[in-house]
């Protein structure tokens, strides 16, 4: 079926398993977040082992997207370090990769993780972003959707040229929604992925988000409102279009506390607990 509604589990709760979705790369670990059983596509965090390799050239029959969350993993001679971007299309030919010291990516594949036959090559030039660090490049206030709150800016990864999908870094400072503010509800059109990089992400209606917390967030679905007491750092994509945001016309009291009522499928419920909060000292 496609996949469930999620809001929100923390990635660290997963346990790890061996192998992906798929006959590639049975040599690697994963955390699968999300899984649509009707086109094999999932999203999940991919562990390379240190000392990782591939010596000869391969590639995958579908597309493969990436975010480093740790470490660093060398393809073609291109190192992708913390935090750097990848939309590798279906076809595309790794002639070499590995990972000196192992590396940790968030990973969406758009299909089954197979590797192709033959000497591949043979793919979508106008799909390809081969290499973006978003440590080189400035946030852009000016791309967020104005009837969102003052104070939160977008990094741009990516954006299809067929379809408008769209993946970013979005990020916001600490003390954002003050206590006692009321706000509506939102919802899209299309899915809304999301993945804590850093920082809490407070929904009203759902709880506390922390680093590492997940969202399939279905079409039609409203949830919220939201802030943040501690600022983030979000990667955010699209699927089935563009970034459109549907506002209630009703407002809802907003709190820094509240409940942990995550919504999740039968499959990620054993693994529905909060994180347990850390302190800065």
């Amino acid at each position: 079926m496609p996949r469930p509604h999620i809001m929100f589990v923390q990635a660290q709760m997963i346990p790890w398993s061996t192998g992906l979705h798929g006959d590639a790369r049975r040599d690697v670990e994963h955390k699968l977040l999300s899984l649509d059983d009707t086109d094999a596509s999932s999203t999940c965090i991919v562990r390379y082992p240190a000392g990782w390799s591939r010596t000869s050239a391969e590639h995958l029959t579908t597309h493969e997207e990436f975010l480093v969350l740790d470490g660093a993993l060398e393809i073609n001679g291109r190192v992708y370090e913390k935090h750097t971007y990848g939309f590798l299309p279906a076809g595309y030919r790794r002639e070499r990769a590995r990972s000196t010291h192992g590396a940790v990516l968030l990973t969406m594949f758009y299909g089954a993780v197979h590797k192709g036959a033959g000497a591949g090559g043979d793919f979508d030039q106008k799909l390809l972003v081969e290499y973006v660090n978003p440590l080189q490049m400035d946030w852009d206030p000016g791309l967020v959707d104005p009837q969102l709150s003052k104070g939160v800016a977008i990094k741009p990864l990516r954006t299809d040229p067929y379809t408008g999908e769209t993946s970013f870094l979005y990020c916001s400072p600490p003390h954002r929604v003050p206590p006692g503010m009321a706000k509506p509800q939102w919802t899209h059109p299309m899915v809304e992925e999301l993945y804590t990089l850093e920082g809490d992400y407070v929904w009203g209606d759902l709880g506390r988000m922390q680093r590492g917390g997940y969202c399939w967030w279905r079409e039609n679905v409203y949830h919220g409102p939201a802030g943040t007491d501690t600022g983030y750092n979000l990667f955010v994509r699209t699927v089935n279009g563009p970034l459109v945001n549907t506002f209630d016309t009703v407002k809802k009291p907003f709190t820094w506390d509240p409940p942990h009522t995550p919504i999740l499928p039968p499959e990620l419920a054993p693994y529905g607990q909060p994180l347990p909060p850390s302190p800065n000292y």
